[in-house]
């Protein structure tokens, strides 16, 4: 019996169960015990701060691509192939090991666990009761509700990738557990969250800052969780018993595992969703806010929050951040989801993987004309670290700048205002997590308000507060809309502002038509490709066009070695599109003297046999593949088939698979009463 117990806390909570030893009863000397551990609420911040620790270095930093949340999507994908790191992403449940994401697993139970030891200890703290008894918050109703919201969203990341869980396990000996449902474990953790709420601070009171919890995000997480919790999703049918008395709306066939399903009473938890999300937009604020102006001569407020992020600030647009320090290490988006770059030894710093891909008809045919997120959001260069140059990244299979075509922009190593950090390293760029911000909140608030039909003006006026920055004015506000198509408009709108930043594939779920836009979005791909072999070119609605080939070469811009460009102007090859160029990285190794990259041929079609294509050589381009090697090239096209989803084929009407294995220890150590389902390895 004793030998389970043991085996248990290994694999949900090492160190952290009390059976196997209590992380804050400590007995070396030099360390301390929970009373003074508990002593303040600074030093039991302290206590705290290990667990958002863990969550940044072994789950966020750990786990971010591999969760797969932008790499799955009617937008984004990963052009690494073959490969397992996408298998999720592409809905192939088969393609995984059951212990592929035990680590995850792992360190969200391990800093969950942490969370709960610490809020349990301050609820004994006659400090605490105190003030727990008064109306406004203190310093320690704050470090209370904090790590209580912690623990609610350690719980709400379990449960939003791997599904039912065992929950409430932690800090205890035990010897066997079983599932829970994932609406018993949501309920119940917007429930705590409920109870602490109204007496934490919001955004920017009592020295919180958006690298900490606040009431600001603590009513923007009841919201998300509410909303999830009332929208369509997959649900398992092999494990009878469940849901308990909780019934379902099924969309499709049940495979026999699992089906796509929302519960009955799914309104009550959508208004709960715009209460809560209105509350975080509207009265509990804080300092969080839309960045609405831009000071600077380029004059773009959404790109101004990202070039927070990449200067190492708080951006004023989050609600939430994970803190990373440069040099330290474990800030992976600069390297895994960044702009894509090289690795070279020459300046090390540049290696960046690049895993989130572009969809290449998205990049042609999503944005409107105007549309100022357009540019930072994608992007089709990136940094060459053994030459200094800015370098076309090819179509077809490849990452960093070897290939896979247009990618995500919002993170770059060129555009903070000191770009180069000393002793920073590929994978210690110091670029917080931004776990939250205010545009997605306001969205997630238009999309309650459209599902439950309370206030369709009241979804348009925040759309079109989005879409007023993003436009710069007016003149593309939407209105008119209800029911299906403002909910249409909904995600649409989230797709344009949130690409790269893992809420896509979600919106996708929650909408109830997965399959039909996965598949949607794969005919896009395939009328392109024929257009492109047929033609030697594609014309999109939005009337940009794709071609086989484009021309480039190397050119100054204003004289200037190397520079990073910013507002895009259409007549400028090398300033259009916009928002990339390269930063004037210094190497003894760089010896080219004109390091921006001008492009011809984008985004309209040049007959490479006619005069214009000879005239473009003439003046130094170089002709170079683009969109040939999307149809022409074998690999190319086995990637493309397989990275957007190929999960739905075969499967039109079944539910859509995305959640992750959980590790073989728990499976094991059960006793038989946790298994993987959704296709997931068991063994």
């Amino acid at each position: 019996m004793k030998k389970i117990v043991i085996y248990l806390c290994a694999a949900l909570l090492p160190f952290m169960f009390t059976g196997c030893k209590d992380y804050l009863d400590v007995s070396n000397a030099g360390q301390s015990d929970d009373v003074f551990v508990m002593s303040s609420p600074s030093e039991a911040f302290k206590a705290l701060s290990w667990a958002y620790a863990e969550y940044r270095t072994n789950a966020a930093h750990g786990g971010n691509y591999n969760w797969q949340d932008p790499l799955g999507s009617d937008a984004e994908y990963m052009s690494e192939y073959p490969s397992v790191n996408n298998v999720i992403a592409r809905l192939q449940p088969t393609g995984t090991t059951v212990n592929t994401d035990m680590g995850l697993f792992n360190s969200l139970n391990v800093a969950l666990a942490r969370a709960t030891r610490v809020a349990d200890l301050i609820a004994e703290k006659a400090e605490y009761k105190a003030d727990a008894a008064g109306s406004a918050p203190t310093a320690w109703t704050q470090i209370y509700g904090e790590a209580k919201t912690l623990r609610a969203y350690l719980a709400w990341e379990l449960v939003r990738h791997f599904g039912d869980v065992p929950f409430g396990y932690e800090n205890k000996v035990v010897t066997e557990y079983t599932l829970s449902s994932r609406f018993e474990i949501m309920d119940k953790i917007i429930a705590e969250i409920k109870a602490v709420e109204g007496k934490m601070f919001v955004l920017g009171q009592g020295g919180i800052t958006a690298e900490r919890i606040s009431r600001t995000f603590a009513n923007a997480l009841i919201g998300e969780i509410a909303l999830h919790a009332g929208s369509w999703q997959t649900i398992r049918t092999d494990v009878k018993g469940l849901y308990g008395n909780v019934t379902f709306t099924n969309k499709g066939t049940d495979d026999g595992t699992c089906v796509y399903a929302r519960r009955s009473d799914y309104i009550d938890y959508i208004k709960m969703a715009e209460q809560y999300l209105n509350i975080a937009v509207n009265t509990q604020n804080g300092t969080a806010k839309l960045i609405t102006s831009d000071t600077r001569s380029v004059n773009n407020p959404f790109q101004k929050h990202w070039q927070e992020i990449n200067s190492r600030r708080i951006s004023p647009e989050s609600l939430f951040e994970i803190g990373c320090v440069p040099g330290i290490g474990n800030a992976e988006y600069g390297y895994s989801m960044a702009r894509p770059g090289s690795n070279s030894s020459v300046n090390a710093y540049l290696n960046s993987f690049a895993a989130i891909r572009i969809i290449p008809s998205f990049f042609y045919n999503s944005y409107e004309t105007g549309d100022m997120r357009r540019d930072v959001s994608m992007v089709i260069s990136g940094s060459n670290a053994a030459t200094g140059q800015e370098n076309l990244i090819p179509m077809g299979v490849g990452t960093r700048i070897g290939g896979g075509g247009p990618s995500i922009n919002k993170w770059d190593k060129n555009r903070g205002d000191v770009p180069l950090y000393p002793n920073a390293t590929f994978r210690s760029s110091g670029i917080n997590y931004v776990i939250l911000r205010m545009a997605d909140v306001m969205l997630m608030l238009a999309e309650a308000k459209a599902v439950s039909g309370s206030d369709n003006a009241g979804a348009l006026a925040l759309i079109n507060q989005i879409r007023t920055r993003a436009f710069g004015n007016t003149s593309k506000n939407l209105s008119g809309l209800s029911g299906d198509a403002l909910l249409d408009a909904v995600y649409n709108e989230r797709k344009l502002e949130l690409l790269g930043e893992g809420a896509i594939r979600w919106d996708m779920i929650r909408s109830g038509k997965f399959n039909e836009r996965a598949l949607a979005i794969r005919k896009e791909m395939t009328d392109m490709a024929a257009g492109l072999q047929t033609s030697g070119f594609y014309t999109f609605p939005s009337g940009r066009t794709i071609s086989n080939y484009v021309w480039t070469k190397y050119v100054q811009i204003g004289g200037a070695v190397a520079t990073v460009t910013q507002s895009p102007v259409e007549t400028d090859p090398a300033l259009y599109p916009g928002w990339r160029g390269i930063y004037n990285w210094t190497a003894t190794a760089y010896t080219a003297t004109a390091r921006n990259l001008a492009v011809k041929g984008l985004y309209n079609y040049i007959d490479p046999n006619g005069a214009e294509a000879k005239a473009l050589v003439a003046d130094g381009y170089t002709r170079v593949n683009w969109g040939i090697t999307i149809w022409n090239d074998a690999n190319a096209k086995a990637m493309l088939n397989a990275a957007i989803l190929d999960g739905v084929v075969g499967r039109e009407n079944s539910a859509p698979r995305y959640f992750h294995p959980m590790p073989l220890t728990v499976l094991d150590q059960s006793k038989g009463k946790v298994t993987n389902g959704y296709g997931l390895p068991n063994k």
